[in-house]
C-alpha cells in the first residue's frame, strides 16, 4: 500500500495502492479490513484518489482529480460522489478536506504556486459546499475548520466554518485574517455575529502559512498551525486573539485534533508528534492579567469549567445583581459552577417580582436550563417552584428531556402526586430503602 488510514475510534485500517486495470488504465485499488477480526471490510477500485480521509468514524472522504467521493464501511455500496471540485483548485495539491458536525457542510482545501508578485507565498485556495444548496463557494483560504457555538437564547447551536487567509492584494500588500462566520441560520433564531481578526505574523515569517487548524470543543479556541511552527490560539466566539509562540523549529505538514485534551497533534518534519493544549491552571489569569480581558477569561472559564475565575466573577456578579440587570447576573451565575448553589438560589428568590415579569428566580432557572442539566440543588428548588404553581406537566417534561439531577428529595416531592415518576427517581438516585417502599 502506499497510503494507509487509521480509523479515529477502532480497529480499521484502509489501504491505497496503486494498480493497473486490464487496459492499461492506471486505478487506485481501496481496501478496508479489520484488524482484530483479521477479515476485510470491502474494497474498491476507482481513479487516482489524490487525497482521503476519515471524516466521521464510519465514513471515509476520497478526493480525486474531479470530485469528492463518501465511502460508507456499514454497506457494501461503491463510494457515492457528494460534489465536482471547483475550477479554483485545478492543478492545486489538496491538502485537508472537512466535514461540519451535522454533515450538511463540506470544506476542501488546495494550494498552489504563489502569484508572480510573491511566488515564495504559497496560494490557499478553499471550496465550501452546501448539502442542502447542492452548491459551492470558490475563496481564498490556506485552512478551514468547523464548529457549533451555543448563541444564548438559542434552541440550536449555530453551525460555523472557521478559515485562515494570506494573499496578496491588489496594491502588494499582504492581508492575513481569520473568519468566523455561521452557515445556514435556522429561522427565528438569534444569529452569530460574523467575525474577522488579523493573523499578525512577524517579518521573519513573511511566507509562512497555515497547515493545520482545529476548533477546540472542549475550550471553544481556535487553534492554528502554520507550516513553519507557529501557534495561534483565538476564541471562536469573538475570534479574539488568545496567544502566539513558535512551537516547532522544524517544518510542519499534518495535523489531527485530540479531543480528549481538548487539543491537537501536529507532526513535524524532524519526526517530532507534538501534543499541544491549553494549560488549564494558567489561562485564566494570563488572559485576565497579561490580556486585561476580563469578559474573554469569564467566558473562557465558564466554556471550558476552568479555575480561576471566582475571584474573578463574584465582583460582576454582585454589580451586575445589586443594579438591577438581574437577567445577566443569572446568565453569569448559570455559566459559573461555583456559583450554581444554595446561596445564588436565595438570593434570586429574596427579590420581589415585579408585576408583568417573570420572577427572578425563574429566569435563573431558566439561563441554567439552557445550559444543559441542573444539579441537585435546582432540582429540588425548581420542583418546589412548579409543584406549587400545579404544573406537573412541566416536571414531566423536564424530567423526559433529562434536565434534572434524580435525588431522593426531588422523588419526595413528587411521591404525593406521581408515585410512578417518583419511583424512577429514587430508583436512579440510588435511594433503595425508598424504592422498596414505593
Amino acid at each position: 500500500a502506499d497510503s494507509a488510514l487509521m480509523n479515529p475510534v477502532t480497529k480499521v485500517i484502509a489501504l491505497k495502492a496503486r494498480v493497473e486495470s486490464p487496459d492499461g488504465e492506471v486505478m487506485d485499488s481501496l481496501q478496508i479490513f479489520n484488524i482484530d477480526q483479521k477479515a476485510k471490510i470491502k474494497g474498491h477500485d476507482m481513479e487516482a484518489v489524490v487525497y482521503w480521509k476519515w471524516i466521521t468514524p464510519k465514513m471515509l472522504g476520497i478526493v480525486t482529480n474531479g470530485a469528492v467521493y463518501h465511502w460508507s464501511i456499514d454497506d457494501s455500496n461503491a463510494p457515492t460522489k457528494i460534489f465536482d471540485r471547483t475550477a479554483n483548485l485545478n492543478g492545486n495539491q489538496i491538502i485537508s478536506y472537512k466535514a461540519s458536525s451535522d454533515m450538511q457542510w463540506f470544506t476542501l482545501i488546495g494550494i498552489a504556486q504563489g502569484d508572480a508578485s510573491r511566488p515564495a507565498l504559497v496560494k490557499g485556495n478553499m471550496q465550501l459546499f452546501s448539502v442542502a444548496q447542492q452548491r459551492s463557494q470558490a475563496l481564498e483560504a490556506h485552512m478551514a475548520s468547523f464548529a457549533t457555538h451555543q448563541v444564548p437564547g438559542n434552541a440550536q447551536k449555530s453551525q460555523l466554518v472557521v478559515f485562515a487567509q494570506k494573499m496578496v492584494q491588489a496594491d502588494g500588500q499582504i492581508a492575513s485574517k481569520l473568519h468566523v462566520i455561521e452557515l445556514g441560520a435556522p429561522a427565528g433564531q438569534t444569529p452569530f455575529t460574523k467575525r474577522t481578526s488579523e493573523l499578525f505574523f512577524p517579518p521573519e515569517f513573511a511566507d509562512d502559512f497555515p497547515v493545520v487548524m482545529h476548533v477546540s470543543d472542549k475550550y471553544g479556541v481556535i487553534y492554528i498551525a502554520t507550516k513553519n511552527g507557529l501557534l495561534f490560539v483565538y476564541d471562536l466566539e469573538t475570534a479574539t486573539p488568545v496567544y502566539r509562540s513558535r512551537i516547532s523549529q522544524e517544518p510542519v505538514f499534518v495535523g489531527a485534533e485530540a479531543p480528549n485534551t481538548g487539543g491537537f497533534y501536529v507532526v513535524n518534519r524532524g519526526g517530532q508528534v507534538l501534543s499541544v493544549t491549553l494549560n488549564e491552571a494558567a489561562v485564566v489569569p494570563y488572559i485576565s492579567t497579561q490580556l486585561n480581558n476580563l469578559e474573554l477569561a469569564i467566558s473562557l472559564a465558564s466554556r471550558g469549567n476552568l479555575p480561576g475565575a471566582d475571584v474573578l466573577v463574584m465582583p460582576k456578579f454582585d454589580m451586575l445583581f445589586n443594579s438591577g440587570d438581574y437577567k445577566a447576573a443569572a446568565e453569569l451565575a448559570a455559566s459559573m459552577n461555583t456559583l450554581r448553589n444554595d446561596q445564588t438560589i436565595a438570593r434570586f428568590r429574596s427579590v420581589p417580582t415585579q408585576p408583568g415579569q417573570s420572577s427572578p428566580l425563574l429566569q435563573y432557572f431558566g439561563a441554567c436550563l439552557q445550559r444543559g442539566k441542573l444539579n441537585k440543588v435546582e432540582s429540588v428548588e425548581l420542583a418546589k417552584l412548579v409543584l406549587a404553581q400545579n404544573k406537573q406537566q412541566l416536571l414531566d417534561t423536564w424530567l423526559a428531556e433529562d434536565k434534572l439531577e434524580a435525588s431522593e428529595e426531588l422523588g419526595d416531592l413528587v411521591a404525593p402526586t406521581d408515585a410512578d415518576t417518583a419511583l424512577k427517581l429514587y430508583i436512579k438516585a440510588r435511594a433503595s430503602p425508598k424504592v422498596v417502599t414505593a
